[in-house]
């Protein structure tokens, strides 16, 4: 029965000894990799947006590139979305704003009754200030959601609610705390990295067709080279133009000059590689890999041990 005491649930005996790697790996723990294939990389000219060839295409600081319309149109969606939450952030300030107006005023009511009541009718200072207390209270239970508007309404309702078991209906359940929402940000940013992005920030590009009757869509307007998805391609922002980065790299960035306009390292932006819906993909960033938390109890694998079964669907062979 090995070592250890004699019992047959007692771990490390019974054939329920510690896994291998190689027999964690097989039955799912740990990350698992998978380098992207050809489907999850999209063509160098896609839009971000439409996963389709960009129709007048721009690109952003970050080396995005969209179709001019579908970025507008997503930069003027973001703008309304901003407008609307500035609106409810507005309206939000204005009622916690009028609602302390209305405590500090209810405050000074209280006072002013509970004084009178002490000074003309003669009752003392602890009925005077419970009074004060009864009446802001009464006004804070008004003023909550389904409040009601007095004290005797106060109790029969408290009463009805009791002997009423309907747990589902909102009114019978406990009350929420009250949502504040944070300052709306006023910045539109781009979809694809998340920063702040303008319109005027957006650059318009500029693709050199391939001449008639040779193969592929875009060229490199200094050495003729085509573009193909492997390309890494620079895009100079002065001109718009794009050319291939060893271009830039033997041809452009030395004299700092291009078509007679000067080229600032600066001013030089690498386009991102895009993704297909199903995979993200940019730079340098060719696989996936994903953690699993999987394994004995997770209902895929079957359990070794004394409760082993006949077989495992991990591919393992136990020789207990």
């Amino acid at each position: 029965m090995g070592k250890g005491q004699r019992h047959s649930k007692n771990a490390g005996v019974m054939g329920c000894e510690a896994l291998s790697y190689s027999e964690r790996r097989a039955l799912g723990f740990g990350t698992v990799k998978e380098r992207l294939g050809k489907d999850s990389i999209g063509n160098f000219d896609d839009c971000c947006l439409t996963l389709q060839a960009a129709v007048d295409p721009v690109v952003t600081p970050e080396g995005h590139l969209y179709s001019k319309e579908a970025i507008l149109e997503n930069l003027l969606a973001q703008k309304k979305a901003i407008r609307k939450r500035v609106v409810a952030f507005e309206a939000q300030q204005q009622a916690a704003s009028d609602k302390t107006q209305h405590t500090a005023a209810v405050h000074e009511a209280a006072q002013l009754i509970a004084f009178d009541r002490q000074n003309h009718m003669g009752i003392s200072e602890t009925t005077a200030t419970n009074l004060k207390k009864a009446i802001e209270h009464e006004d804070a239970v008004a003023q909550e959601p389904g409040g009601v508007k007095s004290v005797v309404a106060i109790r029969d309702n408290a009463d009805r609610m009791e002997g009423l078991k309907a747990f589902w209906m909102p009114s019978c359940g406990p009350k929420g705390l009250a949502v504040v929402a944070p300052p709306p940000d006023l910045d539109t940013h781009c979809p694809a990295s998340g920063k702040k992005l303008r319109m005027k920030d957006l650059v318009q590009m500029r693709f050199t067709k391939v001449r008639d009757g040779e193969e592929g869509k875009y060229m490199d307007p200094v050495t003729k080279d085509n573009f193909t998805n492997a390309s890494k391609l620079i895009v100079l922002l002065p001109t718009g133009d794009v050319v291939l980065k060893e271009t830039y790299e033997k041809c452009i960035k030395p004299d700092g000059k291009y078509n007679g306009t000067r080229v600032r390292p600066k001013d030089v932006v690498e386009l991102k590689t895009s993704g297909t819906g199903f995979s993200a993909r940019d730079g340098d960033k060719g696989q996936s890999s994903k953690h699993w938390t999987l394994g004995p109890g997770s209902g895929r694998q079957d359990l070794r041990g004394q409760h082993a079964s006949a077989r495992s669907l991990g591919g393992l062979v136990m020789n207990n």
